[in-house]
């Protein structure tokens, strides 16, 4: 699994790909959920260890909603796609 996140800015938003199981996915997490948490001036730096650092919480949101379960704010703005 890769830990990287892109930034796609035809979304405005970081961009992760990974694998969970033998299930592919994709996690987008909205620049704008970033700088809600951050700050609108946040360096691409820190914008990048935030999701780093918040990793386990963003999958959370894959594995709670895979599950049929509810994910609670802020992590109910990240949006998990399932990849064939």
């Amino acid at each position: 699994m890769s830990d990287e996140f892109t930034y796609n800015s035809d979304q405005n938003a970081y961009v992760f790909q990974g694998s969970l199981g033998d299930q592919q996915f994709r996690v987008v997490v909205p620049g704008e959920m970033v700088d809600d948490e951050l700050a609108d001036d946040a360096s691409e730096k820190d914008r990048l260890n935030w999701l780093r650092n918040n990793l386990p919480q963003i999958l959370h949101a894959y594995t709670a909603r895979a599950g049929g379960g509810r994910v609670k704010e802020p992590w109910d703005r990240v949006l998990v796609e399932e990849l064939d």
